[in-house]
């Protein structure tokens, strides 16, 4: 154990300045060696990764890597470092400018002013950094700058004040799409096409950079976009022909998030420290099923983790040494409820689903989703069902997994987080369309009752009640694959149990299987498994007692089954294990029934 409290290293959650991982006492997950496979790459490069997974961080490697103004702290920064052992040629070689768009305000009343404000101060600092160089006055520079009517003009000036003094440049733009996705998911799609198509700015922006990368002695050397989505570089550019679109290629898979070594590492530095007093085996378990699987190319061997939900884990782990009460991040939360506009739209102020939604049902039904991985879209095209699928593996919430034997991407939801998402995503879409609510105050009463007394009857049948009220539920409730999508999501609104659809147990699948987190709530004292069957409705008429019957001892004979895997048995822990035969005929439930050993 640390003797000295003053040399623990500080978890870096929300820190993505790369100098303040240096001169301060942060924990540092070291992906230098990935500059070398970049630098090999090309010279114009873009890569998506999801949301909150170290992109600004890797940036500001590639910062203070390249940028000429940091050549004197080269030993300081890298000391330690893969990089720093065998650095490249061009390290501390370029002026870098760099763009972070997440500071541009998406208020769509003065979005352009707000835009061209943003690269008029951005340029002066460039200026400021760089004035011996470009051998300017930077009032006078300033002077002119501040003239220009738009963005596009000031990076034209920018670049023949470096094209001038054949200064090697360096462009490097974090988060590109972030306030046109935010005009997007807020204020709509005319809106952000009016930004990105035609003579929208930020089309003209772009189309600037596409020419200080081309003819001779080009000003821009190098230049490096991050996002989460290739949809607004494919409307702002017809789609990317700036560069190389290095996002799925296998060998930078892990460059950004965190490989398992990576996370059992930092789980025993600060074990050591005596802040974590569970095994690492049990916080793995724990972190691998609500953070890890991300796989971005079909090739790629090997998973990472999200780099900023395991930070989050740990630093709320460590307040307490316990585990974290909720294990979703809010940030998170907030960043992906952003995506509704993805499959609903407002048909004249009313909110109606879109094709997307059935989309998104159906991988909750099936677990999966088939589809080519395309490299980019223009948002016109969005409801294309390869595109869609597409556009959830860019933004995380699908996960290469596999592929078909005619070559075609298995892609899965990666993990409990992504899955409650998804829970998320449904309840909300139904709230919002009026096809189904219920009262969470309610459920969370009842819940209490389901998981430490085993009464469960309450809770089952507060659901089915409401289930049953709603008419715009019934349309949708047309076999036993929509009712299990229907039962996933709504029993899994709790953070008392995890909810494992077609579940493997003995030889067979468990339509729900609800395994309690006891590691967090050690008072939780029932298990439940839940078998779904499904009569298909007619009219009013009540369901055949014989086909009634036939599915209830059907379903009672599977419950025994599954309830006898030895591996299950020891998952639930201590706790007793309720197995519920519940039979729906259409939205209604025609029989449920808990049934012995």
């Amino acid at each position: 154990m640390m003797n000295e409290t003053l040399s623990l290293k500080k978890i870096p959650y929300g820190v993505s300045d790369f100098n303040e991982f240096r001169v301060k006492n942060l924990y540092y997950v070291d992906k230098t060696r990935f500059i070398r496979a970049i630098e090999e790459k090309g010279s114009y490069l873009f890569l998506i990764r999801p949301r909150r997974f170290g992109k600004s961080l890797f940036l500001a490697i590639l910062e203070a890597y390249y940028d000429l103004a940091f050549k004197n702290r080269f030993d300081e920064l890298f000391s330690g470092t893969d990089i720093h052992q065998n650095p490249t040629r061009e390290k501390n070689s370029y002026m870098v400018f760099t763009l972070d768009f997440s500071q541009v305000s998406p208020d769509i009343s003065r979005i352009e002013d707000t835009f061209i404000d943003y690269i008029k101060e951005s340029a002066y600092m460039f200026i400021l950094k760089y004035e011996k160089l470009l051998d300017i006055d930077p009032e006078k520079a300033k002077g002119e700058l501040f003239l220009k009517k738009n963005a596009a003009e000031v990076m034209i000036k920018l670049l023949n004040y470096c094209k001038r003094v054949e200064q090697k440049l360096y462009i490097i733009i974090d988060e590109y799409d972030n306030f046109a996705n935010t005009i997007l998911s807020e204020v709509g799609e005319q809106a952000y096409q009016g930004i990105t198509h035609g003579k929208g700015f930020l089309r003209a922006f772009f189309n600037v950079l596409k020419g200080g990368t081309s003819r001779t002695n080009a000003p821009i050397s190098r230049l490096f976009m991050s996002g989460v989505s290739p949809i607004t570089m494919d409307d702002v550019t017809s789609g990317f022909n700036i560069g190389a679109n290095i996002s799925l290629h296998s060998d930078i898979n892990e460059i950004m998030g965190f490989t398992r070594d990576e996370v059992e590492t930092m789980i025993e530095y600060y074990r050591e420290s005596g802040k974590i007093l569970h095994s690492t085996p049990e916080l793995m378990e724990i972190i691998s099923q609500w953070y890890n699987h991300y796989r971005f190319s079909i090739y790629a061997k090997g998973e990472v983790f999200n780099t900023v939900h395991v930070l989050y884990f740990l630093e709320e782990y460590m307040i307490n040494s316990l585990i974290p009460y909720n294990l979703v991040d809010r940030n998170a939360q907030i960043d992906y409820k952003k995506l509704r506009h993805l499959i609903i739209v407002d048909k004249k102020g009313t909110p109606m689903v879109n094709g997307n939604f059935s989309q998104l049902r159906q991988i909750l039904e099936t677990g999966q989703a088939i589809a080519d991985i395309q490299s980019g879209f223009p948002i016109d095209e969005l409801e294309k069902p390869g595109n869609f699928i597409s556009l959830l593996f860019y933004f995380g919430l699908l996960t290469v997994s596999g592929t078909t034997l005619t070559g075609q991407t298995i892609l899965s939801i990666p993990n409990e987080f992504v899955r409650r998402l998804f829970y998320d995503f449904i309840r909300d879409t139904y709230e919002d369309t009026k096809i189904f609510s219920i009262d969470m105050s309610i459920y969370a009463n009842l819940l209490e009752d389901f998981a430490v007394a085993g009464i469960w009857e309450p809770f089952i049948e507060y659901i089915a009640g409401r289930m049953e009220a709603s008419l715009g539920i019934r349309d949708l409730m047309t076999g036993e694959k929509a009712l299990q999508v229907f039962w996933n999501v709504y029993l899994g609104l709790n953070s008392l149990y995890i909810v494992y659809p077609e579940k493997e147990l003995n030889q067979g699948f468990a339509d729900l299987a609800l395994m309690p987190m006891l590691i967090r709530f050690p008072g939780i004292k029932y298990s439940y498994l839940v078998e779904l069957k499904f009569i298909k409705p007619s009219g009013n008429e009540p369901p055949d007692p014989v086909k009634l019957q036939e599915l209830q001892k059907e379903a009672e004979a599977q419950l025994n089954r599954y309830s006898r895997d030895e591996k299950f048995q020891k998952s639930i822990g201590g706790t007793t294990l309720k197995k519920l035969v519940l039979i729906f005929s259409g939205n209604r439930m025609v029989y449920h029934n808990e049934i012995g050993l």
